[in-house]
């Protein structure tokens, strides 16, 4: 009978307490909750290329914007390189533009193993944060503190056309950038012809410790590096693009590197029509996994639905082909990101115009598409996050926090201003931000406002 009667009283308590604490004191305004954001940006015009996340359970975003209005301040120019750190529950803790008076973008963001963040992309610019510019477009990479005050900036490239696609931190606490080049000249030797794949070793402040040229005579690129368990280094992207009256399919091409840069291995994979790798992760078993887009439905590629497909590529670990999978409708579809799940499969994240094949549920236009596979490419399921206009995913990163378990959040952008956007949105293109449950739901995030 005591122990009824003592939790009686503190079931009593705990209702009293919770009423004084939640109830409105005099002068106090009223508390409602208020659906936070999921698009950012200002008036003119954003998209968020490259997302990572951080030590403290949040995440950093960069991308450009030609904005110097609602999130964006501190424009340089034409448009800037804009770097967002979001705290653990989406919201913004800070934002820095980066650039000179001409155009720049980021492409690709790292957090580094001192807290602070390194960025790749490219600058026009010989002015502002840029201290030179070696031609047209160079590749620009640029160290940042934990609050994104500038630590060192470096431009690579030569006389003619660069830019950095990818850029990961190595195991010797240096950095490893790719992309493409068009030059021959200044930090550049080598070129085959046209553009060729470029990857430069850079050491921790930034200064070049070799680079590596690979192409042929047509144009080659580089989308996404990452460092192997050997310690050299996967790279994929495309090989074989003629552009022009005399347009020439491509490839999808995987280069393995050794830790100085030295080739070891290169695969090209497609059939007859368009094919590129965006995006390669190392999986358990040594082997890689790829997703780009595929226009072919012939040679390594089987079951294409139409115009471009998602194409997902398992290799081993010397490049030899064990599965390839097709995914999207008869519109076009594009793969962007590929990531390993808990199960050993893989979530993939890209973008639909489909409404058909593999695809339901499409928004209208272009839709984010995310779809899980299992460990040998079968679909298990598929999610579009959109509304009715245009919106396009290009990176995502799995997070585990306090506001969700091995979920999503996706960096794109956006043109639509109703479905699963979370405004306000200013009429305009934006970063788009959303989160996903490990499900591919949208989660929809809430704040105590006034």
């Amino acid at each position: 009978m005591q122990n009824k009667v003592k939790k009686y009283f503190l079931f009593l308590l705990l209702v009293c307490c919770r009423s004084f604490l939640t109830a409105q004191l005099p002068g106090m305004p009223a508390m409602a909750l208020k659906e936070a954001k999921n698009v950012f940006g200002g008036a003119d015009g954003e998209a968020a290329f490259s997302i990572t996340n951080t030590s403290d359970g949040g995440y950093a975003v960069t991308g450009y914007t030609v904005s110097n209005n609602g999130d964006v301040s501190g424009s340089h120019g034409s448009g800037d390189i804009w770097i967002v750190k979001f705290n653990v529950k989406g919201f913004i803790e800070w934002q820095k533009t980066l650039g000179g008076t001409n155009f720049e973008t980021g492409f690709s963001i790292i957090q580094t193993s001192d807290g602070g963040y390194a960025i790749a992309g490219e600058t026009r610019s010989n002015n502002g944060d840029v201290s030179i510019n070696k031609g047209k477009k160079d590749m620009w990479v640029v160290k940042l503190s934990s609050m994104g005050l500038i630590e060192w900036q470096k431009t690579l490239g030569g006389t003619e056309n660069e830019e950095a696609k990818s850029i990961i931190q190595s195991s010797d606490g240096g950095y490893v950038v790719a992309g493409w080049t068009g030059s021959n000249n200044g930090d550049v030797s080598g070129n085959h012809g046209g553009s060729d794949m470029w990857v430069v070793k850079l050491n921790g402040t930034g200064t070049i410790l070799w680079e590596k040229i690979l192409g042929e005579t047509k144009d080659d690129g580089a989308f996404s590096i990452i460092q192997t368990t050997d310690g050299g280094y996967a790279v994929a992207g495309y090989t074989g693009l003629a552009i022009g009256y005399n347009a020439v399919p491509s490839d999808m091409w995987v280069v393995k590197l050794n830790a100085t840069g030295a080739l070891e291995w290169q695969k090209t994979l497609g059939g007859s029509g368009n094919d590129e790798a965006h995006s390669i992760i190392q999986t358990g078993d040594g082997g890689y996994g790829m997703v780009g887009r595929t226009q072919s439905n012939n040679g390594d590629v089987s079951g294409n639905h139409g115009g471009f497909d998602i194409w997902v590529a398992k290799l081993n670990a010397t490049g030899a082909l064990e599965w390839q999978k097709t995914l999207g409708g008869s519109n076009n579809d594009d793969g962007r990101s590929i990531i390993r799940t808990v199960d050993g499969g893989y979530i993939m994240i890209g973008s639909t115009q489909s409404n058909d094949g593999d695809v339901s549920g499409n928004h209208g236009g272009f839709d984010i598409w995310v779809a899980k596979l299992n460990a040998t490419g079968a679909l298990e399921w598929q999610k579009t996050v959109g509304g009715t206009g245009y919106d396009e995913a290009y990176a995502a990163t799995q997070m585990s926090n306090q506001v969700m378990t091995n979920g999503f959040i996706v960096a794109g952008t956006t043109a639509s201003g109703n479905g699963d956007i979370a405004g306000p949105w200013n009429g305009n293109q934006e970063f788009f931000l959303p989160w996903l449950d490990a499900s591919g739901n949208v989660i929809r995030l809430y704040e105590d406002v006034p």
